[in-house]
């Protein structure tokens, strides 16, 4: 029998998430909570307590819903017995187009919550507790491969690529991507120079620059010299807290100029949001269509672009215009990486584009849950895809 709690909290559950599709996790706050539920602000309260502990209950019941999706696959994962590689990637491809498809909302929320939280540091034990019961499945799940950091791995990679799925799982190329960067995770990042897969790989990939009904790159539209400076401190923003952080009052705070000067030229708090997008875009797509030809400040610039990508796949799912840009940067993960270890790493040369994009997906994943926990954390992701390079290379 359920009981009256577990209702309750099933149904503030369902409105959190629901305000969180679609405004982001600036929707998540008292009144839009107690008008969704029907209810007053006071009656909230004093039912799951202040914003603090209400925000708290919400990722516990959603960590709790979380347990039963990760049980109910691990079973099935048991009930196999013996999974080789191939088995273990469809698994995971599978996994992954739940939590994209049907457990979208709730993912959404993990998401969201995990960009946001460098300006919600009162969520931090919650959030961390749901991220290592996500770890703790994918090991699990994981254990009979005799890879122990196979879990980690997927864990990472999973991160990330949910991220994308939100925005650009209806495209079956996008999802072709995502199984042979899967297979490679488990089956072994470097294959044959003319392997099947790599023709595949070619096919989908050049088939993900068109996105129905919006073919081709996403444009940036052109801003004025006052408004492209502001946008730098929008896309910063953006960068260091999430995108619910973007307000008048913290944009002018930024630029230094008064409110309603900011509010003549951006007027809505939508308008301010999509000048910071356009910068990030910007900058991001010159930093992938510049090779790499010096020694960049790369664990700065990885934070950044992750962020900054990251964020914007969250806002794509409900911004159809963004889903180009998305589709560019995923089909396009993994180049200047690839350009990096082919010149910096012995063997380097050994790897393949489709295993750089593994491995770079990889590493942004394990990046955005290091971050968001702990900004000094961040090079452990390269440690990671190092790591996993090398076992490549020793697997040879």
């Amino acid at each position: 029998m359920t009981s009256r709690a577990d209702t309750a909290d099933q149904q503030l559950l369902d409105a959190a998430t629901t305000l969180v599709a679609a405004a982001g996790l600036r929707g998540l706050s008292l009144r839009p909570l107690a008008e969704t539920l029907e209810t007053t602000v006071s009656a909230l309260t004093h039912r799951f307590g202040l914003k603090d502990a209400l925000v708290t209950r919400v990722i516990e019941a959603a960590c709790a819903q979380d347990d039963l999706f990760f049980d109910r696959w691990l079973a099935r994962i048991r009930a196999l017995g013996a999974c080789d590689d191939a088995l273990m990637a469809d698994l995971a491809e599978a996994i992954v187009a739940d939590m994209t498809g049907p457990e979208a909302p709730r993912n959404r929320l993990y998401c969201e919550l995990l960009q946001g939280l460098p300006s919600r540091p009162e969520i931090v034990g919650p959030l961390a507790a749901w991220s290592e019961r996500r770890l703790a499945f994918w090991r699990a799940a994981t254990e009979a491969s005799g890879r122990p950091e196979l879990g980690d791995i997927l864990h990472a990679f999973s991160t990330d690529e949910v991220a994308h799925g939100l925005a650009i799982g209806d495209l079956a190329a996008y999802r072709w991507l995502r199984r042979l960067n899967l297979n490679r995770l488990c089956g072994g990042l470097l294959q044959a120079a003319h392997s099947s897969d790599l023709r595949e790989f070619g096919v989908f990939r050049t088939a993900m620059a068109d996105v129905p009904g919006a073919p081709g790159r996403y444009q940036a539209p052109t801003m004025t010299a006052w408004q492209a400076k502001a946008a730098r401190h929008i896309s910063a923003l953006i960068v260091a807290e999430g995108a619910d952080a973007v307000t008048h009052r913290a944009v002018a705070s930024r630029t230094g100029v008064p409110n309603s000067t900011l509010a003549y030229h951006f007027p809505r708090q939508e308008d301010l949001l999509k000048a910071g997008i356009d910068d990030i875009i910007v900058r991001a797509q010159g930093e992938t269509d510049a090779p790499v030809t010096s020694e960049p400040d790369y664990t700065m610039s990885s934070v950044e672009i992750a962020r900054s990508t990251f964020a914007v796949a969250l806002i794509a799912a409900r911004i159809p215009d963004l889903r180009r840009f998305v589709a560019d940067m995923r089909r396009r993960r993994g180049e200047n990486y690839l350009i990096r270890i082919s010149r910096d790493t012995i063997g380097g040369s050994s790897f393949d584009l489709l295993s750089a994009q593994a491995i770079a997906m990889t590493a942004i994943g394990r990046l955005i849950l290091d971050a968001a926990m702990d900004a000094t954390q961040a090079g452990d992701a390269l440690a990671l895809a190092e790591r996993m390079q090398a076992a490549a290379l020793a697997d040879r």
